[in-house]
C-alpha cells in the first residue's frame, strides 16, 4: 500500500475509502478480467451504490482507471486527483512492464523497483523481497502480465476518455514527478487536458511516497476546493 504515508493527513478532514487494484496489495487477480474497462466497471458498481459523488484519486494505473470512470460516469465523480496517471504521460516503460512479472531474484527486483524513485535508497531489500513473495501467490504473475499488456497501449485505449474529461466540468488536478522515467510527463498532453498541474522536482514515479507531505497538502487543498464547488459537501 503506497498511500500509507498520506492516509493520516487525508483522514483528518475527509472520509477516505481506499482499495487495492486486482493483483495489488492483498487483492487476488480480478474475477472478471484484467482490462482497465473491467476494473472500472467494478468501481462504477461500487460507487453507484453510494448516495454522494466521490473525489476519485488514482496513481499510475489507478489514474487511468479513474479517468475512464469519470468519463463514463461523471455523475459519480466530484473531482479527479491524478498522480502520474498512465495514459497522460509519454509512454509507460515497456521494459519495466515486461520485467516486473518475471522477477525471481532479489538483486534484480531491487534494481527494477529503484527505478521508480529518484532516491534509490528509499527502496530497500525488504521491500524488494515483499514483491518477490507477492509474485509467488497463485495467479499474480499471469495477472500482472495481463495488466502489462493493457498498459502497453493505454495511451491509445483511454484517449477518448481523456478527450471527454478535457472538455468536461469535472474538477481535476494532476501531480507528477519531474524525474519520472517510468511514465515520463508529457506537457503537451497535459496542456490539452485542461487540469491544474503540479510538478515536483527530484521526484520519480511515486510522488506520494517521495514527496508525501507535498502531495498530501495538494490533495487536501484540491478536496477542499471540490467540496466548495459541491456546496460544502466533502467526500
Amino acid at each position: 500500500m503506497t498511500w500509507i504515508a498520506n492516509q493520516d493527513a487525508l483522514m483528518q478532514s475527509y472520509a477516505v475509502f481506499s482499495c487495492d487494484l486486482p493483483a495489488h496489495g492483498d487483492q487476488p487477480p480480478g474475477r472478471t478480467g484484467m482490462k482497465i474497462s473491467e476494473i472500472a466497471d467494478e468501481l462504477i458498481d461500487a460507487l453507484a451504490r453510494q448516495n454522494d459523488p466521490f473525489v476519485v484519486v488514482g496513481h499510475s494505473l489507478g489514474g487511468a482507471i479513474a479517468i475512464e470512470l469519470a468519463a463514463r460516469r461523471p455523475d459519480l465523480v466530484a473531482g479527479l486527483g491524478l498522480i502520474a496517471p498512465a495514459g497522460l504521460g509519454k509512454e509507460v516503460g515497456r521494459d519495466f512492464l515486461s520485467e516486473l512479472p518475471e522477477l525471481s531474484e532479489l538483486d534484480s527486483a531491487l534494481a527494477l523497483l529503484q527505478r521508480l524513485v529518484s532516491r534509490p535508497r528509499l527502496i530497500t531489500p525488504p521491500i524488494a523481497q515483499r514483491l518477490l513473495d507477492h509474485l509467488e501467490r497463485p495467479g499474480i504473475r499471469a495477472a500482472l502480465r495481463a495488466l502489462a499488456s493493457e498498459l502497453s497501449h493505454v495511451e491509445t485505449s483511454i484517449e477518448p476518455h481523456v478527450a471527454s474529461i478535457a472538455v468536461s466540468r469535472v474538477p481535476r488536478i494532476v501531480i507528477w514527478g519531474e524525474d519520472d522515467t517510468i511514465n515520463p510527463i508529457d506537457r503537451r498532453k497535459l496542456s490539452r487536458f485542461n487540469a491544474q498541474v503540479l510538478t515536483l522536482p527530484d521526484t520519480g514515479h511515486l510522488p506520494h511516497v517521495e514527496a508525501s507531505r507535498a502531495v498530501s497538502r495538494y490533495v487536501c487543498e484540491f478536496l477542499k476546493s471540490a467540496a466548495l464547488e459541491l456546496g460544502g459537501m466533502s467526500s
